[in-house]
């Protein structure tokens, strides 16, 4: 059985790698921030580069080169994803590239994939999936936001919230209800919208790790029938696939890997009652424990990436548990360097008295808000009906819950 990968794969991502180490500044460092928690400056600089990358071809490597890729297969795409998540960089793009591209790729018209694709593979366009709700959070089947047929148009009113970007995207990727049924699922919609359409407004919403959020309102927001992706009220169906995309990839345990390194390079160096901390043994035995985890995470993205490759004859895969072990170990890896580092884990980036530039404050306080692509909890819901067939808790009780929590309010 051969694991390895073939010399053109070995030489693309040799040349990936040479393009992002030739233009990367010099004296840049990875930082700890995701892409939904970047401050305007880092944005700006992140937004020049996505830009030089789309250039390349390597946003998007697995699209067809008319809508802005190289027509890549799922194992190079993977292979260009590494390297990138390798340098510790993040897009600002990231929902158009992983959740709304994907999806129109899938779902759209011809019309609807020269119209958008291009923009997203350039790295010019930013996209914003708006689904969460005030009062539905991870509920996707519960959407309040109303779209309602008027002649050409589709007319929106409500409201969506903790949008993890501040950045005033282009477009909106959203999910609004467009008929009352029951199952609730059956009666909603995904709509393209122009991000400055009229009747759109943005209110900063601020949180402890993940930096400015926003809410959007929609009053009386316009979207012509043909910004319509896919069939109509059957848009719960197909945001559900693309999620998919967003839970999995190789870019995640590579920039994991890249942080531990630096770690343990600071394990080495810094001294505790005369000794450097990697001599403790129990520090070794949480290095060791980290450096596991993240291999783990990296054999089950390949694993993914592989039955992607494979999928015309193994079918669609059950449930991918890549991004279920990112969330779990993005927030235990922070509090284990935290209890290595003692007081000095707790002290903040700019503090004079912090040590591994205060990155592990900052990464504990982004692991507290980790909720994209839906919370650990979520995800557990998914794996327990897709990944091991448990059955589904019946509607009823589900109704009696509400009912209970609505009393007790």
């Amino acid at each position: 059985m051969e694991f390895g990968f073939t010399e053109e794969q070995e030489k693309l991502r040799k040349d990936v790698r040479d393009f992002f180490m030739n233009e990367m500044p010099e004296d840049f460092e990875p930082g700890v921030e995701t892409m939904f928690s970047l401050t305007k400056e880092q944005t700006e600089f992140w937004m020049t580069f996505q830009k030089k990358t789309g250039e390349k071809g390597y946003l998007t490597p697995g699209w067809s080169e008319e809508t802005g890729g190289l027509g890549l297969g799922p194992i190079e795409q993977g292979i260009v994803e590494e390297e990138w998540g390798r340098t510790g960089g993040r897009w600002p793009n990231f929902s158009g590239l992983h959740i709304a591209g994907p999806a129109v790729q899938v779902f759209g018209t011809e019309e609807q994939k020269k119209k958008f694709l291009p923009g997203i593979a350039k790295g010019e366009a930013v996209w914003n999936q708006a689904f969460t709700e005030p009062e539905a959070g991870s509920d996707e089947a519960n959407q309040q936001l109303r779209a309602v047929e008027d002649g050409d148009n589709y007319v929106l009113n409500g409201q969506k919230t903790f949008i993890t970007t501040y950045v005033k995207p282009d477009y909106l990727y959203t999910l609004a209800r467009t008929a009352d049924t029951e199952p609730k699922h059956r009666g909603i919609s995904l709509f393209l919208v122009p991000g400055d359409a009229p009747g759109v407004s943005y209110r900063a919403l601020g949180s402890m790790g993940f930096g400015t959020q926003v809410d959007i309102f929609y009053d009386n927001v316009k979207v012509p029938k043909e910004n319509l992706l896919g069939e109509l009220n059957r848009g719960f169906y197909h945001a559900m696939s693309a999620f998919e995309f967003e839970r999995s990839g190789t870019g995640g345990p590579a920039s994991a890997k890249r942080s531990l390194e630096e770690f343990v390079e600071f394990c080495k160096e810094t001294m505790r009652n005369g000794k450097p901390l990697m001599e403790d043994p129990e520090v070794r035995r949480s290095v060791a424990q980290m450096a596991i985890d993240i291999e783990v995470q990296r054999l089950i993205a390949w694993h993914a990436v592989w039955w992607f490759s494979e999928r015309e004859k193994l079918g669609p895969k059950p449930y991918d548990l890549s991004g279920f072990f990112t969330k779990i170990f993005s927030t235990q890896h922070p509090e284990t360097m935290m209890n290595i580092m003692g007081l000095y884990g707790q002290l903040r980036t700019g503090s004079k008295w912090a040590k591994f530039a205060g990155k592990v404050e900052r990464r504990w306080q982004i692991a507290r808000s980790v909720h994209p692509a839906g919370t650990l909890e979520v995800n557990k819901i998914v794996l327990a009906g897709r990944g091991l067939g448990l059955p589904r808790v019946p509607a009823k009780f589900n109704k009696q819950i509400a009912k209970a929590l609505g009393e007790k309010k």
